[in-house]
């Protein structure tokens, strides 16, 4: 039977489709093991996604980068145009139709935290934009990458680098920010004292925290279902028109007080049910756990391994990044990327050493925060530059552990700690001939006079407090002249800083010079040996009492 012309041309048709279909099958099926060995496809679900994202990236599938590319243009757009806010939003949508390129975070994050942050005077709303990049890697990008080293990184570095330096004229109101925030979430249960009057060292605080509860299951094991009762019956007598406070409603309730205390409202009842610690155990350790992603655990383990570092500050925050991005990148044996890491916590560690610890300061109504030398860290700092050494050969961090050994030869010298200053100049002059030389007084002499020409804000810092730690040591031996000697350098100090630092004064300007003083003797009260504490107690009562004016003679 012959074919009619159109019924041939139909089956050559259907055959060139079916051998064009099972070619482009053969292709894509290659094309498709391609992606998923070059990583450029997902091949795993995303973690935490909530319903909106997880439709997303189903239903738009490949055509996800081209709206990401339209609001990648329209934020830029918008930054050029002055219109910020609206950038919050556009990296929020960027963020959730391209969850798994961190890249795009990490730089939207840095945008907001660098640039979009200087484009405004006043430090507050510089600091909300520092806040919203924080805020877009660790609340949106980690939610959907828990186990990313390169948002680790990017996260510890505007810790580190714009929170933690003095490069931004608002840094100091940076960090008293994050010092009054992570106060609050801290509370006093956590930061009391001990039985015996002492103060808990930091990772004694963290080991309160974690053996806070992190779920109400937990919370009603911990305390006994019968408490949990009543405790459940307090917050159903609570909100507005008697509609009760779920335990959601009663954590936001906490962590909305001014004071990040247990409510007014329940608050003697939780007390009186004696249960005020437990719950507010458990409600510090989810808001670190859960908002922060600080783990406990992980924490205590830094402080073990790196000193008892304080956590108000930003440069604990950068090792704890750092410290996670490095154990990600040495699983996939990254050792480059790696080195990122431990540069970053050997670096922070010896900004931790130079103004690591906060002291907090009654001035008058207000409490006023200042940063000293955190010295306890030094061994620990010096420990973390030779395993990178050791890891990573000389070529690499050489310099900068010269640097390191500069710094606390000059630092313990200054804070009255000579041995321990001998201590480092001993093993600088092994490893650095060249650079440390002679003796300790004098290499530690000409080091000070380099460091006065051209001094940080650190370096300004602590010279006036080491000059005032002696000039409290010489009044507690009753050296008296000795003792006006060191002040009167201490003050000349203040006063030259303030005076070569010019224009720079808002970003770099030492606090008040009486407040510096008063925290100064505060810390010599309570850290010099018990006999000479005493002794400069009863001295600094009887200068007061001197300078007091006297009541004229009545006739």
């Amino acid at each position: 039977m012959k074919l009619s012309k159109p019924l041939v041309s139909l089956l050559v048709l259907v055959l060139a489709f079916t051998v064009l279909v099972a070619g482009l099958s053969a292709v894509q099926s290659r094309m498709n093991a391609i992606r998923i060995q070059q990583e450029l496809t997902d091949t795993e679900p995303l973690e935490n996604a909530p319903p909106l994202v997880a439709f997303t990236t189903v239903a738009l599938g490949g055509f996800r980068g081209l709206v990401a590319d339209f609001l990648w243009l329209r934020s830029q757009r918008m930054q050029d145009k002055g219109n910020y806010f609206e950038t919050v939003q556009l990296a929020s949508w960027i963020t959730k139709l391209q969850p798994r390129f961190t890249a795009a975070s990490c730089f939207l994050a840095w945008n907001m935290a660098y640039n979009v942050s200087v484009t405004f005077n006043r430090p507050e709303d510089r600091w909300r934009w520092v806040q919203r990049g924080i805020e877009l890697i660790r609340d949106e990008a980690l939610n959907y990458n828990p186990s990313d080293p390169e948002l680790f990184h990017q996260l510890g570095w505007i810790y580190q680098h714009k929170v933690g330096k003095d490069l931004d004229d608002a840094n100091r109101y940076y960090k008293t920010q994050m010092a009054w925030e992570m106060k609050r979430v801290f509370g006093p249960v956590v930061q009391g004292r001990a039985h015996d009057g002492s103060l808990p060292s930091s990772t004694e605080r963290w080991h309160r925290i974690a053996s806070g509860a992190l779920t109400p299951a937990k919370l009603a094991a911990q305390i006994g279902e019968e408490k949990y009762a009543e405790f459940a019956k307090i917050l159903a007598r609570q909100g507005e028109e008697g509609k009760g406070w779920t335990f959601d409603d009663f954590e936001r309730e906490f962590r909305e007080s001014p004071d990040g205390m247990i409510p007014d409202i329940v608050r003697q009842e939780i007390v009186d049910l004696g249960i005020a610690i437990p719950v507010d155990l458990a409600l510090r350790h989810r808001w670190l756990r859960n908002h922060y992603r600080l783990k406990p655990e992980l924490v205590a383990h830094i402080n073990r391994t790196f000193g008892d570092l304080d956590w108000r500050l930003p440069e604990a925050h950068a090792i704890y990044w750092a410290v996670r991005g490095g154990e990600e990148w040495r699983k996939s044996e990254d050792e480059f990327k790696a080195l990122q890491c431990d540069r970053m916590i050997f670096q922070s560690l010896a900004d931790a050493f130079k103004g690591g610890s906060l002291v907090v300061m009654q001035v008058e109504d207000t409490e006023v925060l200042e940063m000293r030398p955190n010295l306890n860290v030094a061994d620990f700092c010096r420990k973390a530059y030779e395993d990178a050494l050791e890891r990573h050969g000389e070529n690499t961090i050489r310099a900068a552990y010269g640097n390191f050994l500069v710094d606390a030869v000059v630092y313990f010298y200054k804070s009255g700690f000579r041995a321990k200053a001998k201590e480092y100049f001993d093993i600088g002059t092994k490893r650095y001939e060249s650079r440390i030389t002679g003796d300790l007084d004098s290499f530690a002499v000409k080091e000070l006079e380099e460091d006065i020409k051209i001094m940080s804000y650190n370096q300004g810092q602590s010279t006036v407090q080491g000059y005032l730690i002696y000039s409290c040591f010489a009044l507690a031996n009753r050296n008296y002249d000795e003792c006006a000697a060191y002040e009167r350098t201490a003050r000349s100090v203040y006063d030259k800083y303030h005076q070569d630092i010019g224009d720079t004064k808002i970003r770099r300007g030492l606090p008040p010079y009486d407040q510096m003083k008063a925290n100064v003797i505060t810390y010599c009260l309570e850290t010099f040996p018990p006999e000479l504490a005493a002794v400069l107690d009863a001295e600094l009562k009887a200068e007061a009492e001197r300078l007091k004016p006297k009541k004229p003679d009545t006739p």
